[in-house]
């Protein structure tokens, strides 16, 4: 398959809608989402206790929807990609969307990648802030992780430890690859969403949306 080439229900509205309940999910559940000191120094720690609230986010949800498989590993669709350096790499969480419309069985399952990352501290020793674009945002263009493969929708989120959101963001902005739109939060809601256009160079397909949900965890205890 061309990297030009796109995998998507023959309907995409179907997708759009898949991908809006999930999404007002992750942010529900973030909103819930309350840590300790302790557990902010851990993103794994995070991201476990994001998966408990994940799960009542999704009961909540008028429409229910599966939880997302935590910690999994990518898997080969066909025999070809049983060997690609991305085969057994691990997003911190997955969504599968089934296509019922699907015409071959590489794209009767199409996967919606989530990439977690703590975001604030500047620490030149592991600066979170570059760990987000070079750990996070940069796996989603890079035929190591492949991260987004055949989907034209990923998902990074930014756990904000310390700092403040639009001082994080001019950061990350600045450091961003040339081949993506800047992030643009404009409030300060615990919670927010933003999309940003990736013109990726490497996986397929090139057009792609990167969506961000930071959550402020600065004064949660």
């Amino acid at each position: 398959m061309s990297r030009k080439s796109k995998t998507l229900p023959q309907s995409p509205e179907i997708w759009s809608g898949f991908l809006s309940v999930r999404i007002e999910v992750l942010c529900t559940a973030l909103d819930l989402l309350s840590i300790d000191e302790n557990t902010k120094k851990d993103e794994n720690e995070i991201s476990k206790a994001l998966n408990v609230t994940i799960k009542e986010a999704s009961f909540r949800h008028e429409k229910r929807p599966e939880t997302p498989a935590w910690d999994a590993k990518k898997a080969p669709k066909t025999e070809d990609e049983r060997h690609l350096p991305s085969i057994g790499k691990r997003p911190d969480f997955i969504y599968k969307f089934v296509d019922p419309t699907a015409e071959s069985a590489k794209n009767h399952e199409i996967l919606l990648d989530i990439e977690c990352k703590r975001i604030g501290n500047n620490n030149p020793l592991w600066n979170l802030n570059m760990n987000y674009v070079d750990k996070g945002i940069k796996r989603f263009d890079l035929l190591s992780h492949e991260y987004g493969k055949d989907s034209i929708d990923g998902i990074m989120i930014g756990y904000i430890i310390d700092s403040v959101k639009i001082e994080i963001q001019e950061v990350i902005n600045k450091a961003l690859p040339g081949n993506i739109e800047q992030i643009n939060f404009k409030n300060s809601n615990k919670v927010e969403h933003v999309i940003t256009k990736y013109f990726r160079k490497n996986v397929s397909p090139a057009d792609f949306n990167l969506h961000h949900i930071w959550a402020d965890f600065t004064k949660i205890t």
